[in-house]
């Protein structure tokens, strides 16, 4: 990773991801509800770092940016990782397969921080550093609501479970009932 260049959303989606059941939840709203995982990143970073909550034309803007990046660089190559993973290659020796997933994992790597890169700078409006962590908080799941609905999902129960986790690992100072509010579900 000493490859990339530095980025505080880059360096916040690393120790967010790392978190207890992060990485769950973002790859169940991935696969159930079709969210690029890198966008749920960004709705958490731009909240925590005390940024305005996005609005649904802004986000547009910035998903028909990222879309083509996403579909034709990230998607091919996780696709190529699972296929290396999951499926036998009769004739090719296990390590080599093995070493080759391992390439293809790397690029898809590099390919996610490329497209962080450039969704930091196709939004990044000044952070408000006085803003508290309550308003934080708010303005991240307000973005997160905002995807939902440029994705035309109407949240449910998982949704609300999975959204928490991420909340409560982007907010680790704030009590899990006041998290569990902001996101709609029941106490």
């Amino acid at each position: 990773m000493s490859d990339f260049l530095p980025h505080p959303f880059w360096n916040f989606s690393l120790e967010l991801y790392a978190g207890e059941g992060v990485a769950e939840a973002c790859l169940d709203l991935q696969e159930r509800r079709g969210c690029d995982v890198n966008v749920l990143l960004f709705c958490c970073w731009l909240g925590a770092s005390g940024r305005p909550t996005l609005t649904a034309e802004r986000l547009h803007s910035i998903l028909a940016a990222s879309d083509a990046w996403q579909s034709e660089v990230v998607k091919p190559l996780r696709e190529m990782r699972r296929r290396l993973k999951d499926r036998s290659w009769p004739g090719a020796l296990p390590e080599t397969v093995d070493a080759v997933r391992r390439r293809v994992a790397d690029a898809e790597l590099a390919a996610e921080h490329a497209e962080q890169l450039k969704l930091a700078g196709l939004h990044t409006p000044p952070a408000d550093r006085d803003r508290s962590p309550e308003k934080r908080l708010r303005a991240a799941v307000g973005n997160l609501g905002v995807y939902a609905v440029c994705l035309g999902v109407i949240p449910d129960e998982k949704d609300r479970k999975a959204v928490a986790t991420l909340m409560r690992a982007t907010f680790p100072a704030l009590a899990a009932p006041e998290v569990a509010e902001a996101v709609g579900l029941a106490a």
